[in-house]
């Protein structure tokens, strides 16, 4: 879920004031800053960020590698597999 609001908001409103991220927090049971760690963990894989110099976080784990690579060329998918949840 957090990988499909990425999609859909610019990088630079990623942020724990974000009223998208204080909602996907609420339906997650998680804190805001905990979803933009996240979101911003995903950015580290982005490569339209990484063609702008843009890193995110440095240190994305395996499993947001995985999800990365799942769905990074599928939006429809993520899409789909988010609103199942």
């Amino acid at each position: 879920m957090a990988f499909d609001l990425y999609c859909k908001i610019p990088f630079a409103k990623i942020s724990k004031t974000n009223e998208d991220i204080i909602a996907l927090a609420k339906i997650l049971g998680r804190t805001p800053s905990a979803v933009g760690l996240k979101m911003s963990n995903l950015a580290h894989f982005d490569p339209e960020l990484q063609a702008r110099s843009i890193k995110g976080m440095s240190h994305g784990s395996k499993q947001d590698a995985m999800i990365w690579t799942e769905f990074s060329n599928d939006w429809e998918k993520l899409s789909f597999e988010a609103q199942k949840l």
